[in-house]
C-alpha cells in the first residue's frame, strides 16, 4: 500500500498536478488513524490512501477540496469520544489531521470583469492561474461567462476583497470601471500581503491616489510598489492586447524578472 501511495504521489508531481495532502500528525487514546497516515485528494474530490476511514476521512476530504479554493493550510481536530446514539466515532481518543495543497499554480485576483478584466482572467487561466474575478455588474461577473475561473464574485469591490482571501504569493490586477472604484479595492488591497498588485490607471489619476493613499496613512514603500502604468509595453491598443502585456509582466514577476512598463 505504501508503494502504490508514494507512486501516485509521484506521478501527481511528474504531471505538475494540484493535490492536497492530508497526514494524521496525532492520535491520543484509540483511534482509527495512526500517526503517519497519509492520504492525497485530487480537484475532483478523488483520492489516495486513508487517514483512518469513516465519516471523519470523508470530513478530511471535503476540507481538503475546499483547499483549491482558499490555498491555505490547516489542522483538522477530531474529538472520538461521542455517544453511541450519534453517528459520529466512538472510539474514545482524538485525532489530528494536517492538510495542505501541494501546487504550483498561482493565483490571479481580477477586479473589473471588463473588456480587459474578462479577456485577462482566461488567459490566466490558460496559463494554469487559479482565477478570481470581480465586479459589481452581474452581467460581467457572471459564471456563465467564466467557466475556467475558480471564483466569479459578484458583490460590491470592498466586500470581494474580503471574500477573495488575499495571501501572499496572489497576484492583483485592478481594472474597474472607475477611479473611485479603483481607490475603493486598492485601499483594502495594498495592506495585504499579495506578491503584485498592478492598476490600469492614467499617470495624473496614479499620482492623485499615491498621495492620498500615503496621506491616509498607507506605507509608502507599498504604495510605490504598485505596477502601474501596468503590464510591458508593446504598443498594444485592443483590450486582448493588453492583457498580453499585463499577462506578460506576471509571468515575469513569477519568474523573479521585474520589467515595468518603458515608454
Amino acid at each position: 500500500m505504501a508503494t502504490e501511495f508514494f507512486q501516485e504521489l509521484k506521478k501527481a508531481f511528474n504531471r505538475n498536478e494540484p493535490f492536497v495532502l492530508c497526514t494524521v500528525i496525532e492520535t491520543r487514546g484509540s483511534s482509527p488513524g495512526t500517526v503517519g497516515q497519509k492520504m492525497i485528494v485530487f480537484r475532483d474530490g478523488s483520492t489516495v490512501g486513508s487517514v483512518g476511514g469513516g465519516i471523519n476521512e470523508e470530513r478530511v476530504r471535503e476540507a481538503a477540496v475546499d483547499q483549491f479554493k482558499n490555498g491555505s493550510s490547516t489542522i483538522l481536530t477530531f474529538d472520538l469520544a461521542n455517544p453511541l446514539s450519534g453517528t459520529d466515532p466512538v472510539c474514545g481518543g482524538e485525532a489530528r489531521v494536517f492538510i495542505e495543497l501541494q501546487a504550483h499554480e498561482p493565483r490571479m485576483v481580477v477586479f473589473g470583469a471588463g473588456h480587459i478584466g474578462k479577456v485577462l482572467a482566461k488567459m490566466a487561466a490558460m496559463a494554469r492561474f487559479r482565477v478570481t474575478i470581480a465586479d459589481e455588474r452581474p452581467e460581467f461577473a457572471n459564471a456563465e461567462i467564466f467557466p475556467e475561473c475558480e471564483k466569479v464574485l459578484c458583490m460590491p469591490y470592498k466586500r470581494a476583497v474580503d471574500e477573495a482571501a488575499i495571501a501572499a504569493g496572489c497576484h492583483v490586477v485592478v481594472v474597474t470601471p472607475g477611479h473611485t472604484k479603483d481607490y475603493e479595492v486598492l485601499e483594502k488591497v495594498l495592506p495585504t500581503p499579495a506578491a503584485y498588485v498592478g492598476l490600469v490607471s492614467s499617470a495624473k489619476k496614479l499620482a492623485e491616489m499615491k498621495e492620498a493613499f500615503v496621506k491616509q496613512g498607507l506605507d509608502a514603500a507599498r504604495v510605490e510598489s504598485l505596477f502601474s502604468p501596468i503590464g510591458i509595453n508593446l504598443g498594444s491598443t485592443t483590450p486582448e492586447e493588453i492583457a498580453v502585456e499585463i499577462l506578460a509582466q506576471i509571468v515575469a514577476f513569477r519568474n523573479g524578472k521585474i520589467i515595468q512598463f518603458a515608454k
